[in-house]
């Protein structure tokens, strides 16, 4: 989780060769706003006014699908609007303005109706109307900020999965005391407003922008960025049991099985996966992951599999899926117990047969890539009763692998804690007895990914302090036993719903915390609140 304000430990790592600073594979350069002011005024002297507005928006956008593209892969967003925000404080963060949104309208199904803010500061109004001020000239007749209309247009864009433009209806340079913005659908405005990066018949396509530019990161042909801690090749770990599933992970690598990590949410599946990938004759190759139960039965497939060009509405251009992008690199296919049994099914095929079709495709694409999936769910259980295919799930469990929980790794707990906090804030003075004491004591339902969130926690309310018991997360010192119901006998769907409601408000009705206490998706939480909001 990205903590609010941003801490520069989250965004930025280091270029391991010369130690440049990186924002997830990209290399940052700083540039100062009275450089740009100079470049400013060259570039308005020696460009047209048409030609300089086009520059502007199109590489605004591209700005902004790479932070939604980034950000993306340093953190998992439980929600579009989660992920629009976070936007939002990155470019207060990175100095472009101070961005607020103040309201978001969003269908249940998640389709962007508006939404509209503030920028305070915004950098274009701050060079525009000092390079005036020179000049002795007045206040804007139009707005100005043209390159952030771009760029949270391209970030909306790529976090809703459609085109959506920003507009400015009011702006400080014109005289008001800060610049206000809309932004929605491109459907929804005018005809003929549209700018050129969201036009259909250009080079600029949302599509064709998306592919090319995670091209350009990388992030077609190799992992994301600077995963979770959980989830590194080289994980902490003093305790024997956990140390005989690693050696046992060292034995699969080389070989191309096919690998079923199980475990409880947050236990390091990830981990386990990203070691098999890395002691494997496919490292140099693409490590890809996905989560089979953030998607839609019709978008997975396509994800996995490609499409075709017309395959669906949208489906402006022909898309490689997953299988092929890999190469012969891994797919790591996270939650496949909550893969839909339809796409079981053509996953069942391209395990026997090593080839795909496309969505709307005609022609069978061989593919040479591994597979390795994870659960947290009883696979063998939901194959018995027919929820899971019995047939995937042998071809799935050819080399089984069970992780334990972190409450069964006592001697790692305090050995990862210090790890993370090193990882966070290499020269804090660490833990108090006390606070060791809690966290050796706690029983972590959430695994390592709860141990993290502690953590951080302790490290935001210590500051440069020792953490205390105090620092750490309320009434998580000790964990109450779930043994005990009350006086009444409630079924068990009703008792399902107190818990997650009882789970609920001790995260402060944090989804994503949630499901990763109670061992489900994120999807699979949804799906139990809405059965609940449509009366069981």
């Amino acid at each position: 989780m990205l903590s609010d304000p941003f801490s520069p430990s989250q965004l930025i790592t280091r270029d391991p060769q010369y130690g440049f600073p990186l924002f997830g594979p990209s290399r940052v350069l700083g540039v100062s706003i009275a450089t740009l002011e100079r470049f400013y005024r060259d570039f308005t002297e020696m460009v047209d006014k048409k030609t300089r507005r086009r520059i502007a928006e199109n590489l605004g956008y591209e700005v902004g699908l790479g932070q939604a593209t980034t950000l993306s892969g340093l953190c998992a967003f439980s929600s579009a609007s989660e992920h629009l925000h976070a936007g939002s404080r990155l470019r207060n963060f990175t100095g472009y303005c101070n961005e607020r949104i103040t309201s978001l309208d969003i269908t249940p199904e998640g389709k962007l109706v508006r939404f509209s803010g503030r920028w305070a500061g915004s950098f274009e109004t701050a060079i525009y109307l000092k390079t005036n001020s020179r000049k002795n000239r007045g206040h804007a007749s139009r707005p100005v900020c043209l390159a952030l209309c771009a760029i949270l247009s391209g970030y909306a864009s790529a976090v809703f999965g459609e085109k959506i433009v920003v507009r400015e209806t009011a702006c400080q340079a014109m005289g008001t005391a800060e610049c206000h913005f809309e932004g929605k659908p491109a459907t929804a405005w005018d005809h003929g407003e549209a700018p050129p990066y969201m036009d259909d018949e250009g080079d600029h396509a949302l599509e064709s922008n998306i592919t090319k530019l995670r091209e350009i990161l990388g992030l077609e042909n190799r992992p994301a960025a600077a995963p979770p801690f959980f989830a590194t090749a080289d994980p902490v770990c003093r305790d024997p049991g956990f140390r005989a599933v690693l050696d046992r992970t060292d034995k699969v690598a080389p070989t191309d099985a096919t690998v079923l990590i199980l475990g409880e949410s947050g236990s390091g599946k990830e981990v386990v996966a990203r070691r098999i990938h890395a002691g494997s004759r496919r490292s140099n190759a693409p490590f890809l992951a996905i989560n089979c139960a953030a998607l839609p039965p019709e978008l997975l497939e396509s994800e996995l599999f490609g499409h075709v060009r017309g395959a669906f509405t949208g489906a402006e251009k022909t898309k490689k899926g997953l299988f092929v992008s890999a190469g012969e690199g891994t797919i790591f296919l996270d939650e496949i117990g909550d893969m839909p049994l339809p796409v079981q099914g053509k996953l069942l095929r391209a395990l026997q047969e090593r080839e795909v079709r496309p969505v709307g495709g005609l022609e069978d694409i061989p593919v040479k890539a591994r597979i390795v999936a994870a659960t947290n769910r009883d696979l063998a259980a939901m194959a018995r009763e027919g929820s899971f295919r019995q047939d995937l799930y042998y071809r799935l469990s050819v080399f089984p692998i069970t992780l334990p929980s972190l409450a069964q790794r006592k001697e790692d707990i305090l050995p990862l804690a210090h790890a993370v906090l090193k990882k966070r804030a290499p020269d804090h003075p660490g833990f108090s007895s006390a606070a060791e004491k809690a966290l050796q004591g706690h029983t972590w339902p959430g695994n390592v990914r709860e141990l993290e969130n502690w953590v951080e926690h302790g490290l935001i309310l210590a500051g440069n302090t020792p953490i205390d018991t105090d620092h750490l997360p309320e009434a998580r010192h000790t964990t109450p036993s779930g043994d005990s119901i009350d006086g009444d006998l409630p079924s068990l769907e009703d008792l399902t719903h107190r818990y997650i409601h009882k789970v609920l408000a001790h995260t402060n009705g944090n989804k994503k915390e949630t499901a990763g206490i109670l061992g489900i998706g994120t999807a699979t939480l949804w799906r139990h609140l809405k059965k609940e909001t449509m009366g069981g």
